[in-house]
């Protein structure tokens, strides 16, 4: 079965409800109880800052712009709120905002943000993502309108920053529009309700209902730092880019070599390459002018014929110093070293088929980069074993995430099964892998492999559709009802198999047909060009997720890359496909674009979709 049919075959239903089930198997702890009074932030929320954030952790949900359009939006048990409806700004509450942001959503399959988070968001974060949320709800003209009716009529008290001293403000009054408690309690519905009944003789304003609410809306900003996100990007003007090498076996500084910075935009489409030499105290600096800020940075360095980079980072107008630290690493060809930290065996049925999705978190025990049993990568570092008859077997990465992945073409096969050629990095959850495959089902089979490594936690997660899993070695986890009111899965685990073991796996039953997974849907936890043509923030961490999958860890740095060399014809194949994937990316976006302003119709604009997504796919893989 191809890669294509294969994610056909997965209905999305059952993975918008495993998500779920997964979110709470991770101590998510998705109910939104035990909500507390939210203490109020120290400083006015920044909404810029609010913007990266909200790309990078709700836009696959909300959608970019806040529309409730993301791609995992129609898997969700409730549509998600949207956020760029103008009449969303009129009753939103932003202490019950944060609530919602912390303690999370069960119903509606939103996850907390808060403490209870396995990936928790910080709390002054948080209070940024709201100021992002009223920036997608509040129209730049409005806010426009609001200063002009707030300068004629509001200032002489209020003061030009909100301060409550203008030349006409009583010293007894109480007129300071920056109090964050007054705005964070209260919706914009509330406060201009609170002005029309006001006894101040002050506030008996002629002015039509748009100019009411446009002064409610620009009065709000005094609390918060609005950011037109429709708006053209503006250049930042200068900007440097810094960080220190050091090695993380020795703990010693790298004070010697070169650094290499490289950056992309949201088309995924690499827009500037640097060079520098690293000084004797190991760090290295890049200057850089009229910086874009939708822009992604990576900053790599080679030591010992390996590849090492800096986490992704972006440059902001509030932050323009970006501190990006490399840590290079000796190499280990140790196999002992390695540990699967835990492995997720989550079954699914078709017919006469099961469907088997197995999660690996792997972590490396050393201080030191493990490079494969024969110190050589490109023969395989990681190895893994499947049940007997699998056939075309989907390999995936993740990207901190199960909707979040992109395809793992480094996976080979070789003589005893199937091995990763990325080098592991030291430290735990060094590397995330989805193995996915179809095999015939009958009553009483069992999948069956050795096990390379020791591996800390099995689970075992099936659909509660009449099949078991026999045997005394799985301890039964229960059953647990999901949030859609209907669907329930069973959970098994097994602790502590060494290395060698093996790992048997046998179904008792046969799947109820009426329960089965259903066919012809894509899996919300999607493929890699779901997710490639989602909203520009997600584009950017997954271009930055491919670009150090792919570059920095797998190949070596070439002078030729570097300069951009248009005669090595080595690479011509391989560039032209990168440059035919990257228009395709581009196509969608500007067709999505296109769509949002009305110029395309919906038949137009699905089958258009559906056809570019296709090439993507084929291009992918």
């Amino acid at each position: 079965m191809t890669n294509h049919s294969f994610a056909r075959f997965i209905d999305g239903r059952f993975w918008a409800v495993l998500i779920l089930f997964m979110a709470l198997l991770f101590g998510l702890g998705l109910a939104g109880t035990n909500a507390q009074e939210p203490a109020l932030p120290l400083t006015p929320p920044n909404a810029e800052a609010g913007l990266a954030i909200f790309a990078e952790r709700c836009a696959n949900c909300h959608g970019p712009t806040g529309g409730g359009d993301g791609e995992l939006s129609a898997n969700l048990p409730k549509p998600p709120a949207v956020f760029n409806d103008p009449e969303f700004r009129k009753t939103a509450v932003p202490a019950t905002l944060f609530g919602r942001i912390t303690n999370g959503i069960l119903e509606s399959g939103m996850p907390p943000f808060g403490p209870t988070s396995s990936n928790p968001i910080a709390e002054e974060n948080r209070w940024d993502l709201i100021a992002a949320v009223y920036s997608f709800s509040t129209p730049a003209d409005s806010l426009a309108l609001g200063q002009t009716v707030y300068e004629e009529n509001c200032l002489a008290c209020h003061g030009q920053n909100g301060l409550g001293d203008g030349p006409d403000a009583a010293a007894d009054a109480n007129l300071d529009l920056t109090d964050l408690s007054y705005w964070f309690n209260r919706s914009n519905e509330t406060v201009l309700a609170d002005v029309n009944n006001s006894a101040i003789p002050e506030h008996k304003f002629d002015l039509s209902e748009d100019e009411q609410w446009a002064v409610v809306d620009y009065a709000r900003t005094f609390s918060y730092s609005y950011f037109d996100a429709l708006a053209p990007l503006e250049p930042i003007a200068t900007a440097v880019i810094s960080g220190q090498i050091t090695n993380g076996t020795t703990d010693e500084i790298l004070g010697e070599g070169e650094a290499f910075l490289r950056a992309f935009n949201a088309s995924f489409q690499e827009t500037l390459t640097l060079t520098t030499t690293v000084g004797v105290d190991g760090r290295y600096q890049f200057d850089l002018t009229d910086v874009q800020p939708d822009w992604i940075y990576l900053v790599g360095t080679r030591y010992k014929d390996l590849n090492f980079s800096s986490d992704a980072g972006q440059i902001s107008r509030a932050n323009p110093a970006l501190d990006l630290p490399i840590t290079v690493y000796e190499t280990t060809t140790d196999p002992a070293t390695i540990t699967i930290e835990q492995v997720h065996l989550i079954l699914g049925f078709q017919g006469d088929s099961i469907q088997v999705s197995e999660l690996y978190v792997i972590g490396n025990q050393e201080t030191a980069v493990f490079v494969g049993a024969t110190g050589d990568a490109n023969q395989g570092t990681i190895q893994f074993n499947l049940p007997e008859g699998v056939q075309d077997p989907v390999f995936e990465r993740t990207l901190g995430s199960l909707e979040s992945t992109i395809p793992a073409t480094e996976v080979i096969q070789t003589e005893t099964g199937w091995a990763d050629t990325l080098p592991v990095q030291p430290g735990p959850g060094g590397l995330n892998l989805i193995v996915s495959y179809l095999l015939p089902y009958e009553d009483g089979m069992a999948l069956n492999r050795i096990l390379p490594y020791t591996t800390n936690n099995a689970n075992v997660i099936i659909p509660e559709v009449g099949v078991t899993v026999a045997g005394s070695e799985w301890t039964f986890q229960g059953a647990q009802q999901m949030s859609d009111g209907g669907s329930s899965f069973l959970s098994y685990t097994r602790a502590g198999l060494q290395a060698g073991t093996e790992l048997t796996l046998i179904l008792d039953g046969k799947p109820d047909a009426a329960a089965t997974v259903g066919s012809g849907a894509a899996t919300p936890r999607n493929s890699t060009n779901e997710l490639l043509i989602g909203g520009g923030g997600l584009l950017l961490a997954v271009a930055a997720a491919v670009f150090i999958f792919r570059t920095w860890q797998a190949k070596p740095y070439r002078d030729d890359e570097l300069d951009y060399d248009e005669d090595d014809e080595d690479d011509d194949e391989n560039d032209g496909e990168n440059d035919e994937i990257t228009q395709r990316i581009q196509a969608i976006a500007d067709l999505d674009n296109a769509h949002e302003r009305g110029e395309i119709d919906e038949a137009d604009y699905t089958s258009q979709r559906k056809k570019l997504k296709s090439e993507l796919k084929t291009l992918w893989d």
